[in-house]
């Protein structure tokens, strides 16, 4: 089972990311790779059930599911319902915690899903330049 795992340090409070990264519906609010993120089955969009529809920029579509959320933890966990990408059974976690020396946050983004071992280096690798790209895209809306 393909395992990612990204994280880097933000110059900001773990609070101020967090309601950034927070909000289930609000992807294409701060991640380049999607054109829309909307709620489509009634679920307030912090609330374990929640769906979104994920429009990326080519036009292609991403179904998920939100299975765990914190505040206090300031973690969101989610699953994938369906997608035009070759993986199953994808479980991904996004948590943001304090660091405690000076005003910054340490965000990390990891997740487990399954693929045929002829998919397996280009989903890692495809799944891993969207979590990169997602929190340089934070810290870019940080800074201005």
């Amino acid at each position: 089972m393909p395992q990612v795992y990204v994280s880097g340090v933000l110059a900001a409070p773990a609070a101020r990311v967090w309601s950034i990264v927070a909000p289930f519906d609000g992807l294409a609010g701060w991640h380049p790779a999607f054109r829309s993120s909307v709620i489509t089955n009634g679920v307030p969009a912090n609330l374990v059930g929640a769906e979104r529809l994920l429009t990326l920029q080519d036009g292609g579509e991403i179904r998920e599911r939100l299975i765990g959320f914190s505040e206090f933890k300031r973690t969101c966990v989610y699953t994938i319902l369906s997608s035009p990408l070759p993986i199953s059974d994808y479980v991904a976690t996004i948590r943001v915690t304090p660091v405690t020396m000076g005003e910054r946050a340490f965000v990390e983004w990891w997740s487990r899903f399954e693929t045929a071992p002829a998919d397996r280096e280009a989903m890692v690798g495809l799944i891993r330049g969207v979590y990169e790209a997602g929190i340089e895209a934070v810290a870019r809306k940080l800074a201005g």
